[in-house]
């Protein structure tokens, strides 16, 4: 599978990288350990060698889980998590990304994933309670103590990145990215390409929508955030469903699958350097796995713009 630089940093990571919050079993339905293992255990086997994850994912569970399943491989892969998201005794998570709180983290987090180095570790989301002065100090000073080996963020702005870079170095940045989200492309990934920040794209599937699978009757199960998601709700819903049926035919052109597509087209744009796509079996992962051979032609290109005008604007 083709690699990329992560940023700066020199990291090389797969184009596909494995995200991990659907195996912590706490937002996207029910799922089950061992399933998990497998999917884990199939990426590594089709050459997938970055794995995305966070403490916060299943209050801890998918770190755990992460480092079960990677065994005696874990320094085949690059291990990414992060901190930031806190929570307390009665499960309540909120964002603590201080000095003391972030070294605490770290510590936690290497214990579950059985390891003595993260490869890139990341501020789960801005703080703005906390001077960034201090989060970013407690960054660089566990890169330089050798804990870590990347330095990243996620969801952070502009404004966030240039106050950060101000104190610290800064690889990688993840941010929300998919076909029918692209906010990030107006200042977040020009200020990436110019500060050569590497960007992990994480939701390049839509959350599930453009697997193609769903249709006007889908509900998802108790627990499963997309139940709550605008992407998901009235007619928002089906007009979404109606740009995938016109993916579905793009698709089907170059024999791949909506889903292929819209994974090739993140990984087209720009700056980017890994598509973060979520899975909870081998099955979807083997699926997953044929997104990184789909290349998109500018005709193609020009087509899927052209289905978004005229789905959206109608």
């Amino acid at each position: 599978m083709e690699k990329r630089q992560l940023g700066q940093s020199g990291l090389e990571a797969s184009v596909l990288g494995f995200g991990s919050w659907a195996i912590g079993g706490d937002a996207w339905g029910p799922v089950q350990d061992q399933e998990s293992i497998e999917a884990i255990q199939a990426a590594l086997d089709g050459g997938i060698n970055l794995f995305d994850t966070a403490p916060v994912y299943g209050k801890g569970h998918s770190e755990a889980l992460l480092a079960k399943a990677l065994g005696s491989r874990r320094k085949e892969v690059l291990i990414a998590t992060k901190c930031g998201l806190v929570w307390d005794e009665a499960g309540t998570v909120s964002r603590n990304s201080t000095y003391d709180s972030i070294m605490r983290e770290v510590d936690l987090s290497l214990k579950r994933l059985q390891t003595d180095y993260i490869d890139v570790y990341q501020i789960h989301w801005p703080d703005l309670e906390t001077d960034m002065e201090q989060s970013a100090k407690a960054m660089n000073d566990l890169y330089q103590a050798g804990k870590i080996r990347a330095i990243g963020v996620s969801n952070f702005d502009v404004s966030h990145m240039e106050a950060f870079r101000k104190i610290s170095p800064l690889h990688t940045l993840q941010p929300p990215y998919h076909l029918l989200r692209r906010d990030i492309e107006e200042t977040i990934l020009p200020y990436c390409v110019d500060s050569q920040v590497g960007v992990l794209a994480y939701g390049p599937l839509g959350h599930g929508l453009f697997s193609g699978k769903m249709t006007p009757g889908t509900t998802f199960p108790e627990g499963d955030f997309r139940a709550k998601n605008a992407l998901f709700q009235g007619d928002a819903f089906l007009r979404n469903l109606q740009f995938v049926q016109e993916l579905k035919a793009i698709a089907a052109e170059k024999d791949t699958t909506p889903g292929h597509l819209a994974i090739a087209w993140v990984l087209a744009q720009p700056g980017l350097s890994v598509a973060l796509v979520g899975a909870k079996t081998a099955e979807q992962v083997r699926g997953n796995l044929r997104a990184a051979d789909v290349k998109l032609t500018s005709a193609d290109h020009k087509r899927i713009e052209a289905a978004l005008q005229v789905v959206y604007t109608a």
